[in-house]
């Protein structure tokens, strides 16, 4: 069995409920600190550095002024799965097994890259075999379910939860696969998922009904992303406050959503055709609603970091930026080009200085960087290193964590696969051939 012994008895007691059914075999692990790894899709950092400046992002501006912040650089083609695949192992997309965003069978029909395409192993695959407790909450390609030490939360939770699905497919009727792990925590969680309040209650929604946007803006779809964010935060609070993990890790995707709408409102009028160029007063206002979202985000980092003390590591990434961009006839931003290529990176915790900078740190570094931080050794089969920031003394690197075992509750389909399909065909990122 995985040991579960780690320096809090309340915790370690807790670690063990969660852990029914999950084996393995670990070393004793005692931890300098808890993580908290928070991603947020497609943040840029031009428009956090103006908001920053602007104090409109206090908790970011907190985290750069009492640890790390600067770029982190991604890599082409710039899409989401490969990134955050890369981010979570350490390793290039031609190790990890993610290459995009679907696959298509022998008649033409995309499908989802699963969790059983991954062929590297994960920042939390290797914190449970160490004995550490884990929470993960909406990470690309983390159906079907693997049995970690601790509670994941599938990033398919989203499309069976939030976007009307029963009323829209029928999903009473339709058998679908589970999107919590373990199933205790199903009923917890899926009620924080369908309860309209916030951890911000008094945080206006940006895409009210009062608020005007570009005419081409569909109010209703940002509101979900609003709705979105919100709802993944409160997960990921219930799962700090009822295990307190070594490691929580939660993707916020609400920012990429609501960029590849309203970005253009950030670009001179000349890149767009005149179809598509909003008005005056769209433009501002649209400006204003993406700025706004950013405070948004802002402020659920702080709920997420609250209780996270001076001996604890909170990172703060996304994996690319934005520019100018259109397809569908409706969309203002993408991510193709070296121009998108950076996100964001912000460490706060023992051994980061306070108001250091990385050193050309891209995604394949952030794995490297939690595994010195927590002690454990980096794999030589790793592509990146630990940021410079960093001041850890290293350990002697193993060859590989490929020896570390994984199982996934089930390799049925969740049920809501074509709904992912359908959402990432409407944003551009899948396109079928005539």
């Amino acid at each position: 069995m995985y040991s579960n012994r780690i320096t809090r008895p309340l915790v370690a007691f807790l670690s063990l409920t969660l852990a029914a059914g999950f084996s393995g075999c670990s070393e004793p692990y005692e931890r300098p600190g808890r993580v908290l790894l928070i991603g947020v899709d497609g943040a840029s950092p031009k428009v956090v550095a103006e908001l920053i400046l602007q104090g409109r992002l206090p908790n970011l501006a907190r985290l750069k002024e009492e640890g790390a912040a600067g770029d982190l650089k991604s890599s082409q083609p710039i899409e989401s799965p490969r990134i955050w695949n890369t981010i979570v192992t350490g390793q290039m997309p031609s190790k990890h097994g993610i290459a995009s965003f679907s696959k298509k069978d022998a008649q033409g029909v995309h499908h989802l890259f699963l969790s059983t395409d991954r062929t590297a192993r994960t920042i939390w695959s290797i914190a449970s075999a160490k004995g550490m407790t884990v929470g993960v909450v909406n990470f690309w390609n983390t159906y079907p379910l693997e049995r970690v030490n601790g509670v994941m939360v599938s990033d398919h939770v989203l499309a069976k939860e939030i976007d009307g699905r029963e009323r829209m497919t029928g999903a009473a009727t339709t058998p679908t696969g589970a999107v919590i792990y373990p199933p205790s925590w199903n009923d917890r969680l899926a009620k924080l998922m369908r309860a309209n309040a916030t951890p911000l209650p008094d945080h206006p929604n940006p895409f009210a009904e009062d608020k005007v946007l570009p005419r081409w803006v569909l109010r209703d779809e940002l509101s979900r992303r609003f709705a979105e964010d919100g709802a993944l935060t409160r997960l990921a609070l219930e799962i700090e406050r009822g295990t307190q993990p070594d490691l929580l890790m939660v993707l916020l995707p609400g920012i990429d959503r609501i960029s590849h709408y309203i970005w253009g409102v950030l670009e001179p009028e000349e890149m767009y055709p005149p179809g598509l160029r909003p008005t005056p007063e769209g433009r501002a206002g649209g400006r204003d609603a993406l700025f706004a979202y950013y405070e948004y985000v802002d402020a659920l980092i702080g709920e997420l970091i609250a209780d996270y003390g001076p001996d604890d590591l909170v990172m703060v990434v996304s994996d690319h930026g934005f520019e100018a961009g259109q397809a569908l006839m409706r969309l203002s931003g993408v991510h193709d080009s070296k121009d998108a290529i950076h996100g964001i990176v912000f460490a706060r915790g023992p051994g980061v200085p306070a108001g250091s900078r990385p050193h050309k740190m891209t995604v394949r570094d952030v794995v490297p960087t939690l595994l010195l931080w927590m002690g454990l050794p980096i794999a030589r089969d790793m592509d990146g290193g630990p940021a410079s920031f960093l001041e850890s003394p290293p350990k002697t690197p193993i060859d590989s964590y490929d020896d570390v075992e994984i199982s996934f509750v089930e390799d049925t389909e969740s049920g809501v696969e074509q709904d992912i399909v359908e959402h990432l065909r409407t944003l551009g990122y899948i396109e079928d051939e005539e």
